[in-house]
């Protein structure tokens, strides 16, 4: 008989261990090798000694890093001598100084490709800060909006502060199971929003679960709907109920959820789950089409189309993140796909080229706008129009 279990319960542990915390601590000797936006291009942490020090992890990519940044401007200029903030990134130099041509910023920008800061200050998720008093001891391990006003003058004068603590699951194994039961055949496991882990969806599974499992962590209900049916986040997404707030992601109404099917059911592992969410929500879901606002990428005529066809035989392989898409061995979607995730808003692909295809493309997060040059320059564009597109569509029950 095979075993069958279903789980409800609250996540005590999952494979991965939090950051040990260093709160009370002396942080180590700092060195910033290479400092943009700064009166000097290089720095250590005793020429900040007796001011309160700053450190806040980010990346170009990140759009809440980006959006804390008038709030620590804003912090810095209110304590301009006794606090010094110096935001961290892994990005290149020459991707900062593109960022810097299209955003003023009045905060410097340590260079840690290497990572050798983030080492010493482990982290899973960004915005990541750390807060150094003026004796080097480590204060808080927050989120940049948890630092205020009133927290920095505390610390100034030597006061007890009580600022939340970010503590991030590092080395998050997806191989592992929400449950820690490893044995199961047929397992079905929903958690509330679990301190330190990422916002993360896997719908394929890895090793032994490969083809039979889907995990997400921390989402919303709409992005556990999209998962289960397969769409991108929000884009094509129309939610339709009475209270929309249970769809704004917070901690109150993210959820862990797990699906681990037999082998034989592992085709039907999103049917499972799209019956389970209508089990535990009170939501129907459903595709439509319907006609919506889009973006299509279309030849640009009279030009030649300068995409590399890919060879016969060639792996597929494709990697994307906020700085751009390297691919080889696929379809145009790939791209129009890409496209989407940037633009937010439906891409629709309407060149007519049907082979497998090699290409890079570079994202300029600091000036989306030059997605239209790096398009021309393989004969293509993306122009807005309305498409009768499918959507998933929400609704109360």
């Amino acid at each position: 008989m095979k075993q069958l279990t279903i789980i409800v319960f609250l996540l005590l542990s999952f494979s991965g261990y939090a950051q040990e915390s260093i709160l009370g601590k002396k942080s180590p000797e700092l060195v910033f090798d290479k400092i943009l936006n700064f009166e000097k291009s290089e720095a250590s942490l005793t020429d900040f000694k007796g001011k309160v020090v700053i450190l806040e992890f980010w990346a170009t990519w990140c759009a809440p890093c980006i959006a804390s940044f008038p709030h620590l401007e804003a912090l810095q200029s209110k304590f301009p001598n006794d606090v010094q903030i110096i935001t961290i990134t892994d990005d290149p130099e020459e991707r900062i100084k593109r960022f810097l041509e299209n955003r003023a910023l009045k905060l410097p920008i340590a260079i840690d490709e290497e990572q050798a800061l983030a080492k010493i200050f482990p982290h899973g998720v960004i915005p990541h800060t750390v807060v150094i008093d003026r004796s080097g001891t480590i204060k808080a391990i927050t989120t940049p909006s948890r630092v205020t006003e009133e927290s920095i003058t505390k610390i100034l004068s030597d006061q007890e502060v009580n600022i939340h603590e970010k503590r991030d699951v590092i080395d998050f194994d997806l191989s592992s199971t929400l449950s820690g039961n490893e044995n199961a055949t047929y397992q079905i496991t929903i958690t509330p929003y679990t301190p330190g882990y990422p916002s993360l969806a896997s719908p394929h599974g890895e090793g032994p679960y490969a083809g039979r499992r889907i995990l997400g962590t921390n989402l919303s209900a709409r992005a556990l709907f999209e998962l289960a049916y397969q769409f991108p986040s929000v884009i094509r997404t129309m939610v339709e109920v009475s209270d929309l707030a249970k769809f704004e992601w917070s901690k109150q109404n993210a959820i862990c959820f797990e699906l681990i099917v037999p082998e034989a059911l592992g085709e039907q592992r999103f049917d499972i789950m799209k019956q389970q969410l209508g089990i535990y929500f009170p939501y129907q879901a459903f595709v439509e089409v319907r006609l919506r606002p889009v973006n299509i990428i279309q030849r640009i005529k009279g030009t030649e189309i300068r995409i590399t066809p890919s060879k016969a035989g060639t792996e597929p392989y494709a990697n994307s993140n906020g700085n751009g898409l390297s691919m080889k061995g696929f379809a145009i979607e790939k791209l129009a796909g890409f496209l989407e995730d940037q633009v937010h808003k439906p891409v629709v692909n309407e060149t007519n080229l049907d082979g497998l295809y090699d290409l890079e493309i570079q994202w300029h997060h600091e000036s989306p706008e030059k997605i239209h040059q790096e398009l021309k320059k393989m004969g293509l564009e993306m122009i807005e129009g309305e498409r009768e597109i499918k959507v998933l569509v929400i609704k109360d029950k």
